[in-house]
């Protein structure tokens, strides 16, 4: 076992989960229940196949049975205030619109091709209940595409939504409410503290063609004309899909803005709380936060994406035993990349404009660049995590606001980002595992003044950079690397305070000719303070590649 200093105490509470089902909540004098309303005062009528719908649910407070199938032919049809409608197997209701007045459906409900109004008391409804297409043919032939069903649904019940099945989406689902979705498989047990999880979510949403996001938050304009977004979400056990082999081919793909697609798009105002057990699969960005509310986001995987998660401006959440998977930049792997005209990076997770951040016990594998730090990243601890095979590098820490991403990924707040820089990172007790090279021939790369990945731009002011790296294994099976690779690669522009505190660490198997390896064009000051690392024959603290300006600093 691996002798841990503490640096930064980060105490990581893993609280109890909250069930998605709740008996009883009032919301605007509606009373939300998962239990049918008492009966026995109420009216009880078996509906009559052949006579009109409509005239026979018009009466208040009524048990409604529906054990026919009744075709509304295109009509409007208001069920009375306060009524119960209890479908049997052979109930149904289609072609029209359906105007729910406090209306409980219970039994087995089936809706085929309706229109829903009004509000339901059921606090949790299957989506299955109400006809949605179940096939991307389904979907397209249909005159009412799933977008519409499921809006609909929302606006009608409750807050939890039972996500019975895997449908195709043709368009982008506007959250405008407080909702959970849930698997009907998924209960709080299947959480591990573990990313080995045997759970694999299959009930979900998936986009028709490839190209198109899945769940956006409301966004609109107040009577001031002050931009507003309504909504939050809480997602448990489920599986958002979009065009993996996209990314897991890694070929040239479309970088204008108006195309790029999300699992879900959260911005500034909006509430992502919980993501447990999902998995967001083939989108540009998998979960994009703009500055809305994360609390946690745990068991989930981030697989064949071009940037995973990417938070920016999100403060006090954590990832913990989360999997990033296959996530890479537009170019193609067998090739040196045009690293001049990278517009996206490429990315497990993506952490900046960060405070309060926790990654923990997570697993990165085989993506372009396993996590990258930005500026204004305060308080953020990088612990027991699991970093293997990068195509560039595993870890990637810079000052800079401007190259990463292009102009489109976020504009607003700019000079507030540029005014504040990177102070309390703690890497620790990290396990790093490398049998390929990669191409950024680092295990972590430092960048000041500019993005590393190319030499042009940089930030008139100084950027600061400060971080603790501490009883971390690095793990390398490889038989030989490149003459100039080092353990850390730096860059530095503008620099003169920049400290690495690097404790502890087993650098003993490594196959990197140097501790640190300086970027052509640096220079300013960047400090190392060492202490008890161990490393293979040959390498040391104070073996150093191109760094005759004497930007690094060992001490």
């Amino acid at each position: 076992m691996k002798k841990f200093i503490k640096v930064i105490s980060v105490i990581v509470c893993l609280t109890a989960l909250a069930s998605c089902k709740i008996d009883l909540e009032y919301e605007g004098g509606k009373i939300y229940t998962d239990k049918s309303p008492e009966n026995s005062s109420m009216g009880y009528k078996t509906l009559r196949f052949g006579t009109s719908f409509a005239s026979q649910v018009s009466s208040q407070n009524y048990v409604y049975i529906v054990d026919s199938s009744f075709d509304l032919g295109g009509a409007s049809t208001a069920i009375g205030e306060n009524s119960i409608l209890k479908f049997t197997k052979n109930g149904s209701i289609k072609n029209g619109t359906v105007t729910f007045n406090n209306t409980y459906l219970d039994g087995d409900p089936c809706f085929r091709n309706v229109v829903f109004e009004g509000n339901l008391l059921n606090r949790t409804v299957n989506l299955s209940w109400f006809g949605p297409n179940r096939t991307v043919q389904e979907e397209k032939d249909a005159t009412r595409k799933n977008t519409q069903i499921i809006s609909e649904v929302l606006e009608c019940m409750g807050d939890t939504l039972i996500v019975d099945g895997f449908y195709p989406v043709s368009s982008i689902i506007n959250i405008k409410k407080s909702i959970n979705l849930r698997s009907p498989d998924w209960n709080e047990s299947l959480c591990t503290r573990t990313y080995d999880n045997p759970y694999e979510p299959t009930n979900g949403f998936y986009s028709t063609d490839g190209n198109n996001s899945i769940f956006k938050f409301f966004q609109y304009q107040d009577e001031n004309g002050k931009d507003k977004v309504k909504g939050s979400m809480n997602m448990f056990g489920i599986y958002l899909k979009g065009n993996p082999e996209k990314y897991l081919n890694a070929t040239k793909y479309e970088t204008d803005e108006s195309k790029l697609t999300c699992g879900v798009f959260l911005p500034w105002g909006g509430s992502l709380a919980a993501v447990y057990n999902c998995k967001f699969e083939g989108f540009t960005q998998g979960i994009r936060s703009l500055g809305g509310f994360i609390e946690k986001l745990q068991n989930t995987t981030f697989n064949a994406c071009e940037l995973g998660f990417y938070a920016i401006y999100a403060s006090d959440f954590e990832v913990f035993s989360c999997k990033f998977t296959n996530c890479m930049p537009n170019y193609k792997l067998n090739v040196v990349p045009d690293v001049s005209g990278l517009r996206q990076v490429g990315c497990g997770f993506m952490i900046e404009g960060c405070g309060m951040v926790n990654c923990a016990n997570n697993l990165f594998e085989n993506n372009f660049i396993n996590l990258i730090i930005n500026e204004v990243a305060i308080i953020i601890n990088i612990s027991n995590n699991e970093f293997r095979n990068p195509v560039f590098n595993d870890i990637y820490v810079y000052n800079d606001y401007t190259y990463v991403r292009g102009p489109f990924y976020f504009t607003t707040g700019k000079e507030d980002m540029h005014r504040i820089c990177i102070d309390n990172v703690v890497i620790t007790e990290n396990n790093f595992t490398r049998d390929k090279n990669a191409l950024g021939k680092s295990f972590v790369m430092f960048a000041n003044g500019y993005h590393a990945l190319y030499n042009h731009g940089f930030i008139e002011s100084d950027r600061t950079t400060n971080l603790i790296i501490a009883n971390n294994d690095f793990i390398d099976k490889r038989p030989v690397v490149p003459e100039d690779e080092a353990i850390f690669v730096v860059s530095n522009k503008k620099e003169l305070k920049s400290k690495i505190t690097c404790n502890n660490n087993n650098f003993a198997s490594t196959k990197a000719n140097y501790y640190a390896n300086l970027m052509d064009g640096s220079y300013g000051k960047f400090t190392f303070v060492n202490s008890s690392n161990k490393f293979p024959i040959g390498v040391s603290e104070s073996k150093l590649y191109n760094n005759n300006s004497n930007v690094i600093v060992c001490e």
